[in-house]
């Protein structure tokens, strides 16, 4: 398998032109108008990233398509095809009640029920990318936390005094919460948190927020045989995942590939 620097100027991003490589498989060539056209399934961070992609997403079509002995089929027939070859050669050993037995005693924080918290916050509202605002915002909510180290029972005066959020009406109650229920970057940061007044704001989309645990009901650990279904199935899908990925690597070691270097990971693999 080899890289070769053959381009020809196709792509453009952001108004600068991006030169798409001439790629073939076994000696034959991938058209520039279909890798082109793949590109647009493979969105990246940059333009080479999505043709990397793509050029990748197409050799491995056309090694499994090469391995099809009936070279009539059609379309649909065509996507059936693929997947029984993969399916014929992606061979693994389905995994016993042992190894599931051994992933649950090894990976048991996992498989815990998640915690209940009654939250209250006050939260200074600022836009995401008023990023003077934000250190604004920051430093009074730390002020703020100040006081209430000196004094909790401020708290539901500053609610009223200086939340933006309609919660402020229920001495910023946000109830009971479980994961799930609020978005990412403020769930993260709650959920480990101890009863008590956090310390230290916490920042999330909408501004900093100071928060107030009332009460933490911590999850409880699930017993094997509740999730046993859950990870045979894991398990069984990760061994298929490995298996395919083995079987297309033994595909390209016997190929000549021209024009890209593949980077084979099971995250990336074409899978039918």
């Amino acid at each position: 398998m080899s890289s070769v620097s053959n381009f020809k100027p196709a792509f453009k991003n952001n108004k600068q032109q991006v030169e798409l490589p001439t790629i073939s498989v076994n000696g034959q060539l991938i058209a520039e108008k279909e890798l082109s056209e793949e590109i647009q399934y493979h969105p990246a961070a940059s333009a080479e990233s999505a043709i990397q992609k793509a050029g990748q997403a197409l050799v491995i079509r056309q090694l499994l398509t090469q391995r099809l002995s009936d070279k009539t089929i059609d379309t649909d027939g065509e996507e059936k095809a693929i997947e029984d070859l993969i399916e014929q050669n992606a061979n693994y050993q389905k995994v016993s009640e042992e190894d599931c037995q051994r992933y649950f005693e090894k990976n048991k924080e996992k498989f815990v029920t998640a915690p209940i918290m009654e939250v209250s916050h006050i939260l200074l509202a600022v836009a995401r990318d008023d990023i003077e605002g934000r250190i604004k915002k920051k430093q009074q909510a730390e002020k703020l936390i100040e006081k209430l180290l000196k004094d909790k029972d401020l708290f539901n005066n500053l609610v009223t005094e200086y939340s933006d959020c309609p919660s402020n009406k229920t001495q910023g109650s946000l109830g009971q919460l479980s994961k799930g229920q609020t978005v990412q970057e403020f769930e993260r940061q709650v959920f480990p948190l101890s009863e008590g007044l956090h310390d230290k704001p916490i920042e999330s989309r909408y501004g900093y927020h100071i928060v107030l645990i009332n009460k933490k009901i911590e999850g409880n650990q699930l017993e094997h045989s509740m999730v046993k279904e859950k990870i045979e199935d894991y398990l069984n899908h990760r061994r298929y995942r490995q298996a395919v990925s083995d079987y297309l690597y033994r595909l390209v070691e016997n190929s000549n590939i021209e024009g890209i270097e593949l980077q084979l990971e099971q995250e990336n693999i074409y899978i039918g």
